[in-house]
C-alpha cells in the first residue's frame, strides 16, 4: 500500500513538474512583453512629460524676463516721476518759481541747481532723459537740456501750450513729428494748493527701448499704450489697421497672464501689466515658433538616449525573467511542502539571489519561531502543571490548618500573649493567600503586598526589628495584575542572601513606579550583595544544577523568577541585578503595561 502511494506521489511530481516548465516559459514571455511595454509607455509618458517641463521652463523663463522688463520700464517711470520730487524739494528751484523775479542771475541760478540735483541723485546720467523744462505761471521758463538747440526747446513750448488741462500725476505725449516721449506733470503750490507750474521732462524713444530690450531675445516685442489705446511706444509707424489687429487680440489684458494672441499672421505669447502711475499698459510679445524651436532643440538629444534605453531594458527584461522563474518555482516547491505540514524542510540554494535570500531567510526564520514558540508553550504548560503537581503532593487540607491556627490564635489571645496571636493571623494570611492563588499565574498588586506585609511582618519578628522595611509605590495601580508572589521571591532572596549573613541592622526597600509603557517593580537592600552576578540561561531547564551556581549557591528561585518572566512578557521583563557588596543591592524587573491581556484579566 505504501509503495503504491508513493508511486502515484512520484506521477503527480512529475505531472507538476512538466506543466511547471511549460508555465515557465510562458511566465518569461509574458514578463519580457510587460517589461518591454512598460518601458515604452514609461519612456513615451517621460517624453511627453519632458515636452510639457520644457515648455514650462521657457514660459517661465519668458515670464520672467518680461516681469523684469515690465519693472524695468516700471523702475524707469518712477525716476521720471521722482524729478518733480526732487524739483519741488530744493528751496532755490522752488522760491524761484513763486517768485516773480526775472533777473537773468535767478534764471542761471535755478538752471544749476536742477544740474546740480539731478546730477546728485543719478537721474541726469539716464541717456534716454534729453531735457526738463519748467514753465511757471508768472510766464518764466527754466530748462535743463542735452541738446541745446532751438528746435528742442520749440518742441517743449509746443507741449506746453497744447495742455487742456492740468495734470496733477505724470501724463505722457506722443509727437508725430519725431521720436521723443513728453513725460508731463503740474507743479503746485504746497502751502495754498494753487498750480505754480508745469514740469515736461523728454525722453528719447529709441534710447529707451533700446535700454529696455537689451536683455531680452530676438524677435521679442514691447508696446506701450494708454486706455484708448493710443500708441506710445514699441512699433515702427505701425498703420491703423495693425494698431486695430493689435487692440482686437490683446483687449483690456492687464493681469499678468499668459495669452495667445495672433499678429500680422505670426502667433505670439504676450504678458501685459498696467502701469499705474501712468495709467499706461506694458506688453510684452514672444513668438510661440521661436519657444517650440527652443523646445525642440533640447528634447531631440533625448530621444536616441531613450530608445537605446528601451532597447536595453527589453533585452535585460528577457535574461532577468529565466533568472526569475527558477526561484519562484524553488519556494514554491518548498512552500507546498510547508502546507502539507513539513516544518523540518527549510527553503536553501537561493543565497545568489538577493531579494530571494530575503524571502528564504524570513521563512526559514518564521519556522524556527513556530519551533520556539510551540516549545515555549509546552514548556509553560509543563511547569504550571508540575507546580500544581508539587503544590498537591505538599498540601494539607487547608481547613485543617486553618483550625488549628484558629485554635492557636484563641489560646495566645486568652493567655495575653498578642505577640503570637499577631504571628499566627500572620501565617494563616500567607497561608490563605497561598491557597487561593495556587493555580493562578497572576494576582493583583494589592494582594501581593498584603500578603507581602504579613511575610515582612514574620521577618522583623524574627529579626527582633532589625529590618527596617520601605516601601515607595505610586498610587493607582492597585489593580495590576502581576506574576504571582514574584516581589515575595525577591523579598525572599534579600533576607536569606543578603540581610541574613549581614552581622548589623539592615534596611529593606520596596520600590513600584509606573511610566508610560511598564510597570517597574524594585526589590533593595544593604546586605552582604553578590560577589558575581548570577547569569541565567534562557534555553537551559529551569532546575539546580552546579553550573548554575554563585559562590556554590544555585539561585534557582532568581532563575524560576527570570524564567516565568521571559515566558509571560519576553525580553525586556527579565531580571536586571546590580550589586556592590556590603553597600547596596537591586533586582529590578518591568512588566508591559500594553499587555492588556495580563494587566486587565485573571489568568488561572
Amino acid at each position: 500500500m505504501n509503495l503504491i502511494t508513493k508511486k502515484h506521489k512520484a506521477k503527480h511530481t512529475m505531472k507538476t513538474y512538466n506543466k511547471s516548465r511549460k508555465l515557465s516559459t510562458q511566465t518569461s514571455f509574458l514578463i519580457t512583453l510587460t517589461i518591454a511595454l512598460i518601458t515604452s509607455i514609461s519612456a513615451g509618458l517621460f517624453l511627453q512629460k519632458t515636452y510639457k517641463e520644457l515648455t514650462l521652463n521657457f514660459q517661465t523663463l519668458m515670464y520672467q524676463e518680461s516681469n523684469m522688463t515690465i519693472s524695468s520700464i516700471s523702475d524707469d517711470i518712477s525716476t521720471i516721476d521722482s524729478i518733480y520730487r526732487l524739483l519741488v524739494s530744493n528751496n532755490t528751484i522752488y522760491d524761484s518759481m513763486e517768485s516773480t523775479s526775472t533777473e537773468p542771475s535767478n534764471y542761471s541760478l535755478v538752471e544749476k541747481q536742477m544740474s546740480y540735483v539731478l546730477m546728485l541723485n543719478n537721474v541726469w546720467e539716464k541717456n534716454y532723459i534729453r531735457s526738463v523744462y519748467v514753465f511757471t505761471k508768472t510766464g518764466k521758463e527754466f530748462h535743463l537740456s542735452k541738446d541745446e538747440s532751438d528746435l528742442t526747446q520749440t518742441e517743449n513750448v509746443a507741449v506746453y501750450q497744447q495742455m487742456l488741462s492740468n495734470s496733477p500725476s505724470l501724463t505722457v505725449f506722443t509727437s508725430t513729428d519725431n521720436h521723443n516721449l513728453y513725460f508731463v506733470r503740474s507743479i503746485y503750490n504746497l502751502a495754498t494748493g494753487n498750480i505754480m507750474g508745469t514740469m515736461i521732462i523728454t525722453v528719447d524713444e529709441n534710447l529707451w527701448i533700446n535700454k529696455l530690450t537689451s536683455n531680452i531675445e530676438d524677435g521679442w516685442h514691447i508696446f506701450l499704450y494708454n486706455d484708448a489705446f493710443t500708441m506710445i511706444s514699441g512699433y515702427e509707424d505701425p498703420s491703423e489697421n495693425e494698431i486695430n489687429d493689435l487692440k482686437s487680440a490683446l483687449g483690456r489684458y492687464h493681469n499678468s497672464q499668459f495669452k495667445n494672441i495672433t499678429f500680422a499672421s505670426r502667433n505670439y505669447l504676450t504678458l501685459s501689466n498696467q502701469i499705474d502711475l501712468l495709467n499706461i499698459t506694458a506688453t510684452v510679445m514672444t513668438p510661440e515658433d521661436q519657444l517650440r524651436s527652443q523646445v525642440y532643440n533640447v528634447l531631440s538629444s533625448y530621444i536616441p538616449v531613450t530608445l537605446l534605453i528601451i532597447v536595453t531594458c527589453i533585452i535585460w527584461s528577457f535574461f532577468i525573467s529565466r533568472l526569475t522563474v527558477h526561484p519562484i518555482n524553488v519556494m514554491i516547491e518548498k512552500i507546498n511542502a510547508i502546507s502539507q505540514g513539513d516544518y523540518s524542510k527549510k527553503i536553501n540554494g537561493l543565497e545568489k539571489y538577493s531579494e530571494f535570500n530575503e524571502l528564504q531567510t524570513a521563512i526559514n526564520n518564521m519556522l524556527d519561531q513556530i519551533h520556539s514558540y510551540h516549545d515555549n508553550i509546552l514548556e509553560q504548560q509543563l511547569l504550571l502543571k508540575d507546580s500544581e503537581i508539587k503544590t498537591l503532593q505538599s498540601q494539607l487540607n487547608p481547613h485543617f490548618l486553618f483550625n488549628v491556627l484558629n485554635t492557636l490564635t484563641w489560646k495566645a489571645e486568652m493567655t495575653d500573649n498578642s505577640e503570637i496571636s499577631q504571628m499566627v493571623i500572620a501565617i494563616g494570611e500567607i497561608l490563605r493567600a497561598s491557597t487561593i492563588y495556587r493555580t493562578s499565574t497572576t494576582i493583583p498588586l494589592e494582594e501581593e503586598l498584603h500578603f507581602v506585609y504579613y511575610y515582612n511582618y514574620l521577618q522583623r519578628m524574627r529579626f527582633e526589628d532589625k529590618i527596617k522595611v520601605i516601601q515607595t509605590i505610586d498610587p493607582g495601580i492597585e489593580h495590576c495584575l502581576i506574576p504571582c508572589f514574584c516581589i515575595q521571591s525577591l523579598i525572599e532572596n534579600a533576607y536569606v542572601h543578603g540581610l541574613e549573613p549581614k552581622p548589623s541592622d539592615g534596611t529593606l526597600e520596596i520600590t513600584i513606579k509606573k511610566s508610560e509603557n511598564f510597570l517597574s517593580i524594585t526589590v533593595a537592600d544593604d546586605g552582604v550583595g553578590f560577589e558575581t552576578i548570577p547569569s541565567f540561561s534562557l534555553d537551559s531547564p529551569v532546575a539546580e544544577s552546579k553550573s548554575d551556581t554563585v559562590h556554590s549557591h544555585p539561585h534557582v528561585g532568581l532563575k524560576n523568577l527570570n524564567r516565568r518572566l521571559y515566558l509571560m512578557y519576553g525580553e525586556e521583563s527579565q531580571l536586571k541585578i546590580q550589586s556592590i557588596p556590603n553597600i547596596r543591592t537591586e533586582i529590578t524587573f518591568k512588566i508591559p503595561l500594553s499587555d492588556r491581556n495580563r494587566l486587565t484579566g485573571d489568568e488561572s
